[in-house]
């Protein structure tokens, strides 16, 4: 009986058939149908679940119309395949349920999210580290990441959020209430609340409002030897590395270099000499149409979005350019290039 069980065993028709369990090699939640059970040196022993619509049928007493049907490779599940997670969830069991999934990639942890409910959804999340729950809510669709962050704790949106890329954050945060935005915008440092406000500011399908404030830019009249210690000091993000932005005396965008080409570059050469002056830009109110068009024209990872005065506003990075022109089941195929 279920109360004469030991340690990790389980009652497989009452804990196991037709509850959800992850497919650890599709990441996919199936429910289990049946249990497939297979003999081993005289002992019975749990072989895999059949997640089949013919499982079902037998157990309805419609064996005789399974059998009619054609077997398909995805029916039966490997036993050493399944994570039984929506059972652990069930008995708070957070550690165990999240051992094999902490390690997954942050759209296939985000695959899975979508799938459970709001209770499963919110401690999948929990259970992750910040930037892995970071990263995973970017991955998400839309509407489910802002329902994700107003499932939070306060303190803990705000920490997650401010691990999100600011043109991402300024998204999510107008698909929240205004109350709920302004929460989370006041538990952030003061800069960072004005970044994302002024880049939620701008209106939809702008560049304004594709762009992020993430990247590098460096003075023009430095030797490639200071930009690259410059670069290690400030410590960005990998994602922000691809390009560097040149500024000039007065803060304003006249050149672009790749980071390859630093790293290649003499280090006593200065940056004006070998940047790239003839730079593709859009001011902050083009239409997203014409950012996508520029950027697969000219082959460009990353758009400069500069001011009527020349000054660098952000850049908009070409998967967040697709992302806005393309339809959705296209741009789940996009990889997060600055990422």
């Amino acid at each position: 009986t279920a109360a004469a069980l030991r340690g990790d065993e389980l009652a497989l028709v009452d804990a196991v058939l037709d509850i959800q369990v992850l497919d650890k090699r599709s990441r996919r939640f199936v429910r289990v149908q049946d249990v497939v059970l297979q003999t081993h040196e005289g002992r019975l022993m749990v072989a895999g679940i059949d997640v089949s619509g013919g499982a079902v049928m037998r157990r309805i007493g419609l064996g005789f119309l399974a059998r009619r049907r054609h077997a398909a490779p995805d029916d039966v599940v490997p036993w050493e395949a399944v994570n039984l997670i929506s059972l652990r969830l069930s008995r708070l069991n957070f550690v165990e349920a999240f051992a094999e999934v902490a390690d997954m990639h942050p759209a296939d942890l985000a695959d899975v999210v979508s799938q459970v409910g709001p209770r499963e959804r919110a401690a999948v999340l929990g259970a992750l580290n910040t930037q892995l729950a970071a990263d995973t809510l970017q991955e998400m669709e839309d509407e489910l990441r802002s329902a994700a962050l107003l499932e939070m704790e306060v303190e803990r949106a705000v920490a997650v959020l401010a691990e999100i890329d600011p043109d991402d954050a300024a998204d999510i945060l107008a698909e929240l209430p205004d109350d709920a935005a302004e929460t989370l915008l006041a538990g952030l440092p003061q800069a960072d609340a004005e970044v994302l406000r002024h880049l939620a500011s701008h209106p939809d399908h702008s560049a304004g409002a594709l762009m992020t404030t993430d990247f590098v830019t460096l003075p023009r009249g430095i030797t490639s030897a200071e930009a690259l210690a410059r670069i290690r000091a400030e410590a960005p993000e990998e994602h922000a590395l691809a390009i560097v932005f040149v500024l000039d005396d007065g803060r304003r965008l006249c050149g672009v270099v790749a980071l390859g080409e630093l790293v290649l570059a003499d280090p006593e050469r200065h940056l004006e000499s070998f940047m790239e002056d003839d730079v593709v830009t859009v001011t902050p109110d083009a239409p997203e149409e014409e950012v996508a068009r520029l950027m697969t024209h000219y082959n460009l990872l990353a758009l400069p979005v500069v001011e009527e005065d020349g000054h660098l506003a952000g850049i908009v990075t070409l998967d967040d350019a697709l992302e806005a022109v393309l339809p959705d089941e296209l741009t789940q195929r996009l990889p997060r290039l600055f990422r």
